[in-house]
Formats: structure tokens, C-alpha cells, sequence
């Protein structure tokens, strides 16, 4: 308790962002300039890396784990409990990989002198990564985590929008703190944005934790991606998995559209996360050879 009433000082010393602030997107996008692969195969990780606190088991899972995009939640950038890391930086460096990251909360009392502690999103790439673009949810728990004294947080939650490898990604950590009925909202604004005709389509994945709290089969949120036409990309649509350690439903996906899924899995990670990364290959070729037929 005294350490929650000391986080919740940080309203008052603190940098006062507003949300545009904790949403801007930064990184290095395009310092790696590699050719996308001829064959149309690339392979997707998506994974809610729990702050990257444990940051070396975090960079040694991803190591052995050689992808060609992996999309990332909950990634600190100047937070306390994950030693004021850029996280999303860091393991780019040490990768070998382009990167951005857009912020989705602001850590009320976990900065460093004026420096904000920010928690969000990241895309990392072996490709150049183009118009990386944070889409904030309309539909938001405002004053859940606003007034939470053990978790105070301005900003609101968000899919983390790039184009990499020529497939557009949606990463996106779907509200926890409410029901699948709310969380179905906030994947229908993803869905909303992928139909517009500028991106109508183009090969989509839609990825990240979800935190699904019913089972597959009754989820509305898996029924809607089915309904837009999207592919669960580790297997038949709502096979049973254990995608994190203290829930027994799948809480993260990968879901794909106009690109056609060859194989996925859940990879036990334990050390690192609390969430399991998920691996998804995928072939473009396959898909517009299908589309052919």
C-alpha cells in the first residue's frame, strides 16, 4: 500500500502528457534495408513480453526464435521496474532488427527525473517498417487504471498499426479489465480500420493479447475476426491452447487474412513472461495461388 500511494505522487511530479503525447510513435524504422523474401514465406512472433523486466531471458527466447516480424506488447520505454530500459531499442540492438514503438500508457510514478515512463507497443522487423501509426480505442476502461492506485495510468489502450515485409500488422493488448462483449469492440475498430479502401485487400495479420476470457468457441471476438474473413494462423479456429502461464483459456492469437497460414505454435517460455510467444509461418504465394483457384 505505502508503495501504490508513492506511485500515485507521480501525478503531481511527473511529466504531464496528454494522450497524443503518449501515443507518438519512435523508433528506427528502416536502418536494416533487406529485400522481402522471394518465396512470399515470412514468419510472425507475437508476444506480451510483460514489460521486458526480464530482459535477457526476453532477448534469448526471441533469439531463438529467428522470425521475420515480431510484434510485441507490453513493452516498457523508461519505466522503473524494467531499469528504465527502452526496451523495444534494446532488443532491436541486440537483434540485429529495425523497430518502432508507440506508447499506449503513461506509468504514473515509475519515471526517472522528466523523463516519462511509458508502456506500449512494438513492431521489430527485419524489413523497413513504413507508416507505423498508433489507433487509440474509442471505446476505453477510462477510469479504471486512471484512479487504480496500485497502477495509475494516463493514455488508453491501442493497436500499434506498420506495414513491414508487405504484410500490414495490426499489434494490439485488448482490455483486461472488462468482458468479452467490451473487448469485441475494440477489435471491431481494427476491423473497422483494415476495410478502408486504402488497405482493403492487402494480406493482414491482427495479433497480440486479446486477454479472451471466454472459450474459443464462445468468444465474440473470434467469431468477429472469423466473420471479416481472418484465419486463426496457429490452427483450426478456436482449438483449444494454453497461450499463458495463470490462465488456462488462450488469451493471445494470430490472425491472418488474404495470406494463407502454414503452421503455429505455442512456444512454453516460463522465465520470461508471463505470456507464451506464439509463431505463426505464413506464404503470400499460397495465398494467391488459392485465391487463383
Amino acid at each position: 500500500m505505502v508503495f501504490s500511494l508513492f506511485r500515485l505522487t507521480g501525478y503531481a511530479v511527473d511529466p504531464l502528457l496528454d494522450r497524443a503525447q503518449v501515443h507518438q510513435i519512435v523508433g528506427e524504422p528502416a536502418r536494416f534495408d533487406r529485400e522481402t523474401p522471394s518465396d512470399g514465406r515470412l514468419t510472425v512472433v507475437s508476444w506480451n513480453i510483460a514489460q521486458g523486466a526480464r530482459y535477457e531471458d526476453v532477448r534469448d527466447a526471441l533469439a531463438a526464435l529467428p522470425a521475420d516480424i515480431y510484434l510485441l506488447q507490453e513493452v516498457d520505454m523508461g519505466v522503473r521496474r524494467s531499469g528504465y530500459r527502452s526496451v523495444a531499442k534494446d532488443l532491436a540492438d541486440d537483434l540485429g532488427l529495425n523497430w518502432v514503438f508507440g506508447g499506449e500508457f503513461q506509468e504514473i510514478g515509475q519515471a526517472r527525473r522528466n523523463t516519462p515512463a511509458l508502456t506500449g507497443q512494438a513492431v521489430l522487423s527485419r524489413y523497413p517498417i513504413h507508416g507505423a501509426f498508433v489507433l487509440p480505442f474509442e471505446n476505453q476502461a477510462r477510469l479504471r487504471w486512471r484512479l487504480d492506485p496500485f497502477q495509475p495510468r494516463r493514455g488508453g489502450r491501442m493497436a500499434l498499426r506498420a506495414e513491414s515485409g508487405g504484410l500490414l500488422v495490426y499489434n494490439a493488448h485488448i482490455e483486461s479489465a472488462k468482458d468479452d462483449a467490451f473487448r469485441d469492440k475494440q477489435v471491431g475498430e481494427v476491423l473497422v480500420d483494415s476495410r478502408k479502401s486504402q488497405r482493403a485487400g492487402r494480406p493482414v495479420v491482427v495479433a497480440g493479447d486479446f486477454n479472451t476470457a471466454k472459450v474459443p468457441a464462445n468468444s465474440p471476438v473470434l467469431r468477429s475476426l472469423v466473420a471479416e474473413g481472418f484465419v486463426d494462423a496457429l490452427g483450426a479456429d478456436g482449438a483449444p491452447r494454453r497461450t499463458s502461464i495463470h490462465h488456462d483459456q488462450p488469451l493471445d492469437w494470430i490472425f491472418v487474412r488474404h495470406i494463407a497460414p502454414e503452421r503455429g505454435r505455442v512456444i512454453d517460455v516460463r522465465r520470461a513472461s508471463d505470456h507464451f510467444p506464439l509463431e505463426a509461418s505464413m506464404s503470400m504465394e499460397l495465398s494467391i495461388r488459392a485465391a487463383a483457384h
